[in-house]
């Protein structure tokens, strides 16, 4: 903990926030970030591929091709044509698998794809039976309807290449959730901790900060039991030693001690320069464990 206030009266200590909010996304951040991520990227291909004509002149047709993203709700793409001559149907195929597809072709020659996804791992398809009607519809309509607008719609929204990469992210999202509940809301992790020592009122209030909410405990004083400067090392073979002075106060029961560590540092002269100041302020002397 850091000491963020000291008067004569009291001292204020709080926990590093970073730390834990750090290393409690760190921890979430795969269970939902990354389902998260692919989500939305699978969302923005989950949209509806529409194709409106309008004849313009008796032997003059323009079309414009709407892409839409995110179920629809939001616009995507828009190609305009003009002079508009026929629709083709078109293929393109691999090692593994066939695509269909149609494209609408100008007096110019200039073609615009329709009817496809852009999402390669969704490898969302069209098919010939559903490509070739709307085919037959778009060159009925340029070549021999009367009508004056023809509009075409392809939905991509509920093709199943879309929906079980997208399900599978949304249990992942919901596994990570309820990690991040049992992280914050069960206190596995603590979120953020504040120890207050009032001289004046002899009185030591220490506050834990989860996300759904705070704990708050009260001691005098006379209820601290110890206050201990020990040593630790990583092994049994590892000469390097770390110190930390620790505060004991009463548990739930007898056979468990609440340990506040108050400072934690590798240079033994700065923890018992502290140990000396916190053992002044709560009048209580600490136990100096270093050596064993």
């Amino acid at each position: 903990m850091e000491i963020v206030k000291y008067t004569g009266k009291e001292i204020v200590l709080k926990d590093e926030l970073f730390t834990h909010v750090a290393t409690s996304l760190l921890f979430v951040f795969p269970w939902i970030g990354i389902p998260l991520f692919i989500s939305l990227i699978i969302l923005s291909e989950m949209g509806i591929i529409s194709v409106s004509c309008q004849r313009v002149e008796p032997t003059q047709v323009n079309c414009q091709v709407n892409n839409s993203k995110y179920l629809g709700l939001t616009q995507g793409s828009s190609t305009s044509l003009t002079r508009v001559k026929e629709a083709k149907f078109n293929s393109q195929n691999s090692s593994d698998s066939s695509n269909y597809f149609v494209t609408l072709v100008t007096q110019k020659g200039k073609e615009v794809v329709s009817w496809q996804s852009n999402l390669s791992f969704t490898n969302v398809k069209g098919y010939p039976q559903e490509m070739n009607q709307m085919v037959a519809k778009i060159n009925t309509f340029i070549n021999n309807s009367t009508e004056p607008s023809l509009l075409i719609q392809y939905d991509l929204r509920w093709k199943w290449q879309n929906l079980l990469p997208l399900t599978i992210c949304i249990i992942f999202l919901g596994i990570g959730i309820l990690i991040l509940y049992a992280v914050f809301s069960l206190k596995i992790l603590i979120y953020l901790k504040t120890l207050i020592l009032n001289k004046s009122e002899r009185q030591l209030t220490y506050k834990v900060f989860y996300l759904f909410g705070t704990e708050t405990k009260h001691y005098s004083f006379a209820h601290i039991q110890k206050l201990i400067l020990e040593s630790y090392t990583n092994s049994d073979e590892d000469e390097n030693k770390s110190y930390r002075l620790e505060l004991v106060l009463p548990g739930e029961n007898l056979n468990h001690q609440l340990k506040i560590t108050l400072k934690y540092n590798d240079n033994i002269k700065r923890i018992k320069k502290s140990a000396t100041m916190f053992s002044d302020f709560i009048e209580i002397p600490y136990q100096d464990l270093s050596n064993k």
